[in-house]
């Protein structure tokens, strides 16, 4: 996607998919600067290069991401589906603690460019059965899921950090993804990940093994 402006040189950004950490960020740039681009800015989701789109290698820029483990997306409804996954999940991680719902998909649009209603209207076109509100519901809940199985978080403090205003609205919620409590879903987890404590282990010498 060529950007253009008159006091500056023509650039092009790439959307990539797979790429949602630091060193995705380092490889992505790596492998456009071993094609002999000038990579101008990488960040999670997006590389932009200098150079109109017309000058870029396509096939050998695909095959090359290919290679190292991501995807160039290249038809408008695969990017935009990256990018609210992508900034999704980065807002959800970042420090501190989330934004509550309506201004967490404010905060999605803003970052896109767009207003709440004009995102919320082109994810509705993507054909992925679900809102805008409701994709963002899952990944919240999905993430809420990651916090209980790998941190030591209490309840009520995964409930703020997720941007929920109280502990019975998450809990509500959480019931409806898991069928259970957020309390019994850790307990959960965490009987299946216990090892077996006082049982004896089996003596084959004894039994001639």
């Amino acid at each position: 996607m060529p950007n253009r402006s008159p006091a500056a040189a023509p650039t092009t950004v790439l959307y990539i998919k797979h790429m949602v950490c630091a060193r995705g960020i380092r490889v992505v740039r790596q492998e456009l600067e071993g094609l002999g681009l000038r990579v101008l800015t990488v960040r999670l989701g997006a590389a932009t290069v200098a150079g109109t789109a017309e000058e870029l290698d396509w096939p050998r820029l695909r095959a090359t991401l290919d290679g190292a483990g991501f995807a160039l997306l290249e038809t408008i409804h695969q990017t935009l589906a990256e990018r609210v996954r992508v900034t999704v999940h980065r807002l959800l991680r970042q420090p501190g603690e989330s934004l509550r719902h309506r201004a967490f998909a404010v905060a999605v649009a803003h970052e896109l460019g767009m207003s709440y209603g004009q995102l919320g209207a082109a994810f509705a076109r993507l054909g992925v059965g679900k809102t805008l509100a409701g994709y963002i519901l899952d990944q919240r809940l999905a993430y809420a899921q990651e916090l209980l199985a790998g941190s030591t978080l209490g309840i009520g403090r995964i409930a703020r950090q997720l941007g929920y205003s109280s502990l019975a609205h998450f809990s509500g919620q959480f019931r409806r993804l898991a069928r259970c409590s957020p309390s019994t879903y850790r307990r959960l987890l965490r009987a299946e990940m216990a090892p077996v404590v006082g049982k004896e282990a089996p003596n084959y010498a004894r039994e001639g093994g």
